[in-house]
């Protein structure tokens, strides 16, 4: 007697496409498949108490009915950092990118934008199981550098108008995952105000669109918009081995200072993250026992007159993520 079949995560499959219509159509063209490690990706619907009296039911005890609530769709989904996958996600939470080249390609994002696409997102996890997710926005990117084995991960944290349950792709024939080419997890190097920060145990970098949902009275428990009703914010944290006060100077002169992120592969491959104001949060030391020191500073990010809060310049031989 053979096993049961079960649905597998490792047998699923991602399908994304840019939306052109009005907010909650899906895309009817332009879906490509993509690499992706976990989804939370999910619309939920909970049911609420309604204690409603004067039903003359069996007893006075009991519950009554329950009542419905509104929908959410929200969820993260955690993808490699591809040099060549990661711009399609770059692309959803900054926006097109200006890209300049011809074989070898440079795409800069950058943070500032008045609108951000909606894409929809369908996911196939079991043989006629196709989960349309429409409407998906981004509301938040977050990196953590840790080092250690494996590839560098990425985690966007998404808001979407409601999923659709098909029996059959609404994705018609996606175009093959772009070429895969990873960043290591020990593939990162962060530099201040251009020096490599060598005492570096570990790092984050996190960018928040501002994005929220509007509901209307419009007959519907789902959403009626993505907008973007906040200010976009950057920031993080340095771990780092205590050696100085350095980092602390720095806090207490308030300064602001040129941060980034670099993944290089090579010349032509590469993505770095940079903003051209980090400001140091003063952390202190503290001191937990005989052994080494380590010093954890936050920080926060802003513009400037020259340059946006957040730029992600991403090179490689893709030709366009438009």
């Amino acid at each position: 007697m053979a096993t049961n079949p079960i649905a597998l995560g490792q047998l699923a499959r991602l399908a994304m496409a840019t939306e052109s219509g009005s907010y909650g159509t899906p895309a009817a063209t332009g879906y490509r498949y993509h690499y992706f490690y976990s989804s939370s990706l999910r619309e939920t619907k909970p049911i609420e108490n309604d204690p409603v009296i004067g039903a003359g039911l069996q007893n006075f005890r009991d519950a009554t009915a329950p009542a419905p609530a509104q929908s959410e769709h929200n969820g993260q989904l955690a993808v490699p950092v591809c040099l060549n996958g990661i711009g399609d996600w770059l692309a959803l939470v900054l926006g097109p990118p200006t890209t300049i080249g011809a074989a070898d390609f440079t795409h800069v994002f950058s943070s500032g934008g008045v609108t951000l696409p909606t894409n929809t997102i369908e996911f196939n996890p079991a043989t006629n199981d196709f989960r349309q997710h429409v409407g998906v926005a981004a509301r938040s990117l977050k990196f953590d550098f840790q080092g250690g084995n494996g590839y560098q991960r990425a985690e966007i944290d998404m808001l979407g108008w409601g999923e659709n349950l098909l029996t059959a792709t609404g994705a018609g024939s996606p175009l093959s995952p772009r070429a895969y080419d990873p960043v290591k997890a020990t593939g990162a190097a962060v530099f201040l105000d251009g020096t490599q920060i060598g005492v570096l145990l570990s790092a984050s970098l996190t960018y928040e669109t501002g994005l929220i949902q509007d509901r209307y009275i419009d007959g519907s428990d789902r959403f009626g918009a993505a907008i973007l009703a906040e200010q976009a914010n950057l920031t993080g944290e340095l771990r780092v081995r205590y050696t100085s006060p350095t980092f602390d100077a720095a806090a207490i002169a308030e300064s602001d200072h040129a941060l980034e992120i670099r993944m290089i592969k090579s010349a032509k491959n590469s993505l770095t993250l940079s903003t051209p104001a980090a400001r140091l949060s003063r952390a202190g030391v503290q001191i937990n026992g005989p052994g080494g020191i380590e010093q954890t500073i936050p920080f926060r990010c802003a513009q400037t007159g020259a340059a946006a809060m957040f730029t992600a310049t991403l090179k490689n031989q893709v030709a366009s993520y438009s």
